[in-house]
């Protein structure tokens, strides 16, 4: 995920709004659709994630040679190898359209990536039908928090990186009241102009998951 953010700052046009159409959905088969709907339904288990490797061995071998090793060198407790820079921009290129940016695979699959703020909100139904998308970095929310805190595609993450967004208090009492956070295991708000009284509340709310500096 970016560190440095400004690094990967988002378009003017993402900021403020997505592309009057949104992007099209990841296109898969039929038989492919199941097999990552089963993904989606258990992304724990590395089952339906072999399942897809078996699948995907006859198209493209290398993502399945890649799928296998890298759910063999987690469950070993081994640090997963990165794919091939060629492949790794190639199978991470069916998200460019939602401007998806740092996309990191784990156990083979595309868990973790930065986003716009606007494009979270309004067009991640997308991305969480196409990887079991774990982790968020995202950026130029801060005016966008009242509607961040609506979207119920939050439950589905584990980690949330607000990292330099600047949302103030304002924006901790949101994630505090946000009934879609109860999977969190670490949400990141340094770097947020928080004041005691913020950082407290977030504290009360969130325990050791939140990340204060």
């Amino acid at each position: 995920m970016a560190r440095h953010p400004s690094a990967y700052a988002p378009t003017a046009t993402e900021v403020l709004t997505p592309d009057p159409v949104p992007p099209p959905a990841v296109l898969m088969s039929a038989a492919e659709r199941r097999l990552m709907d089963a993904i989606l339904a258990d992304p724990d288990a590395d089952a339906p994630r072999l399942r897809y490797a078996d699948w995907a061995e006859a198209t493209d071998p290398e993502r399945a040679v890649f799928i296998r090793n890298a759910v063999l060198r987690r469950d070993q407790g081994e640090r997963e190898p990165a794919p091939p820079g060629r492949s790794e921009e190639r199978w991470a290129s069916v998200f460019a359209s939602y401007g998806a940016r740092d996309v990191v695979f784990r156990r083979g699959f595309a868990e973790a990536m930065s986003l716009s703020g606007r494009c979270f909100v309004s067009l991640s139904d997308g991305l969480f039908a196409a990887t079991p998308l774990r982790e968020v970095r995202l950026i130029a929310v801060n005016f966008l928090m009242a509607e961040l805190v609506r979207c119920p595609n939050l439950a589905k993450l584990r980690v949330l990186n607000l990292r330099g967004n600047r949302i103030s208090d304002a924006g901790a009492a949101l994630l505090v009241g946000c009934e879609h956070l109860p999977n969190l295991t670490r949400l990141d708000v340094t770097d947020n102009g928080l004041t005691p009284a913020g950082e407290e509340a977030l504290v009360k709310s969130f325990g050791p998951r939140v990340l204060l500096r």
